[in-house]
């Protein structure tokens, strides 16, 4: 009995699932309640992945003609960030030091310098433009640079060895070991949140799965967006950690967990959503199945009941 309750649940589980597709949504906090809010995935997948080379060599062109027009520095500058879309890093690595050559001092081309040397491997080159952006313009990339400082400390420490990478606590991050992350560190999580999630989506324009700096940074928001958001949000960004080539036994254990608080919150997004678009066929499941429990609990506390008594010793002095 109790096999034909669970099938019979899943039944109307799958039929609503098929027969709605809503909005908002219900989603589970850390905390086990449940929220109604807007369905949304903010998962990092950086800035180029809608874009095709077709269209990116376009904005290429566009870009140098507009800096052969205008003559002007941010121009220059766009033709180099171009280069770097296309993946021309050398011929990018030369506007930029032009440009520092004719206005030295300007943050972006600190910034855009760091990151080619870190695309061409030359990560101690690297770190020192990372730095000079962070001491001319310490706010920029929403005051995330110091995630792309940390990243470069691993890399140099690793000197090719990606093994060190995928065993180093890069950000030197805490969200514990138990099955929910407790956040232990000092940064607002909120600016964490918005941070790493910067961070990443400019990094996962240049570097597609596998990678452990990428898949670390991925677990790491993950953790930051199910205690900043829902259970839901974390479970989305931890697919495409394990995507980057993630895995260890507090992940597996933290993401079935987030599916587990999850669970009751899908059921209920999805027969509001059957509720409200077949309001008839509702007062007619709903019953069946009241019905159907009822029925299947009555008979299990009688099956228990008859059991319990057939058990019971017999009193031979009474001559029972």
């Amino acid at each position: 009995m109790k096999n034909t309750i669970t099938l019979f649940i899943f039944f109307c589980l799958s039929f609503v699932q098929k027969s709605h597709c809503c909005i908002n949504e219900y989603r589970a906090k850390l905390n086990g309640k449940i929220e109604f809010t807007e369905a949304y995935d903010a998962t990092p997948r950086g800035k180029l992945d809608a874009f095709s080379k077709n269209y990116l060599y376009k904005k290429l062109r566009i870009a140098d003609s507009l800096y052969r027009d205008s003559n002007s520095m941010e121009n220059y500058n766009d033709f180099g960030v171009a280069l770097l879309y296309v993946g021309q890093y050398e011929n990018a690595k030369a506007v930029f030091i032009d440009i520092e050559s004719k206005s030295p001092g300007l943050y972006a081309t600190a910034s855009n310098l760091g990151t080619t040397y870190e695309l061409l491997g030359k990560n101690d080159s690297a770190y020192f433009w990372i730095k000079r952006g962070i001491e001319i313009d310490p706010t920029s990339h929403a005051g995330s640079e110091w995630i792309h400082l940390k990243i470069l400390e691993a890399k140099v420490k690793a000197n090719g060895d990606e093994s060190y990478l995928w065993k180093s606590n890069i950000l030197g991050l805490d969200f514990g070991d138990g099955e929910e992350p407790i956040y232990k560190n000092n940064i607002d999580i909120n600016v964490l949140d918005v941070q790493l999630h910067f961070q990443l989506n400019e990094r996962m324009s240049f570097i597609k799965p596998k990678d452990p700096i990428i898949a670390q940074l991925l677990f790491d928001l993950g953790n930051a967006r199910a205690i900043t958001k829902d259970a839901k949000s974390g479970m989305q960004i931890f697919e495409k950690a394990k995507e980057y080539g993630y895995s260890s036994s507090i992940f597996f254990k933290r993401e079935n967990h987030f599916k587990n608080l999850q669970l009751r919150a899908e059921f209920k997004t999805y027969y509001v959503g059957i509720a409200k678009k077949h309001p008839m066929f509702t007062l007619i499941i709903l019953p069946l199945l009241f019905l159907i429990l009822l029925i299947g609990t009555f008979i299990l506390l009688a099956e228990k009941g008859k059991s319990t008594k057939q058990e019971q010793p017999i009193d031979e002095a009474s001559g029972n």
